[in-house]
């Protein structure tokens, strides 16, 4: 495949909707592993920092971030050229009458919103802990944010747009790759589904601690119901 092909095919409104769809399905892998991630903070502070010094002690992390944000720039790029191109095509109000009929989701209806938000969501949470005091460890750097209102109430929101973005986009990724045969599309749907009920988690695990209930959980007792319940 020459440079020229290559950029004839990413151009074209099926390359572009490809590049959108592989591009997203690739991005919610990434937030199911790194909920995974966060998810250690459950195990405690020697878990979590354990993990985190292991993937700073990688080499490879660098690539995988440089990696990380070409797919994310990818994700977006195309997702705003497809959009402006359906706008241009049809002009805003027919288009946005045309989006409005037929089957519509309160993830499909909102997904230009929730990506904007997300967009904006994910810029802060950069700063907060790009720049964060890394010197207390991460475990208690995260934690202390998880118990500040206003920063819970952020990242609350954050992945409540962070499912609904996913509870349409996930299917729609699979519709856009040609996978939406009626005998397993439902299928699709439901795991669409699934997969935002789990980015809710996000706003579970910081409800957990602004709450104070990892406090409820320090007897040893308590600690291994959580603990085998975790695991």
């Amino acid at each position: 495949m020459n440079l020229r092909f290559a950029l004839r095919l990413f151009t074209s409104s099926l390359g572009k909707k490809t590049v959108m769809a592989l591009s997203g399905l690739a991005l919610t892998f990434f937030m199911l592993v790194h909920l995974a991630e966060n998810l250690l903070l459950l195990k405690g502070e020697a878990a979590y920092n354990g993990w985190v010094d292991f993937l700073l002690s990688n080499p490879l992390i660098p690539l995988a971030e440089l990696g990380l944000l070409a797919v994310f720039l990818a994700h977006i790029i195309t997702g705003l050229w497809v959009r402006y191109e359906n706008y241009k095509a049809a002009g805003f109000s027919k288009y946005e009458e045309s989006k409005s009929q037929g089957g519509r989701t309160i993830g499909s209806a909102t997904m230009i919103y929730t990506a904007f938000a997300l967009l904006a969501y994910l810029i802060y949470h950069m700063m907060h802990f790009r720049f964060a005091d890394h010197s207390i460890g991460f475990y208690q750097m995260v934690t202390e944010a998880f118990r500040n209102k206003v920063f819970v109430a952020i990242y609350v929101a954050g992945a409540l747009a962070l499912a609904l973005h996913v509870s349409h986009g996930f299917q729609s990724a699979f519709q856009t790759l040609g996978l939406n045969h009626d005998k397993y599309f439902s299928f699709i749907k439901t795991a669409g589904y699934i997969t935002a009920l789990f980015m809710t988690l996000f706003a579970m695990l910081s409800l957990y601690f602004l709450l104070g209930l990892d406090a409820k959980f320090s007897s040893p007792y308590q600690q291994k119901v959580l603990e085998t319940v975790i695991n």
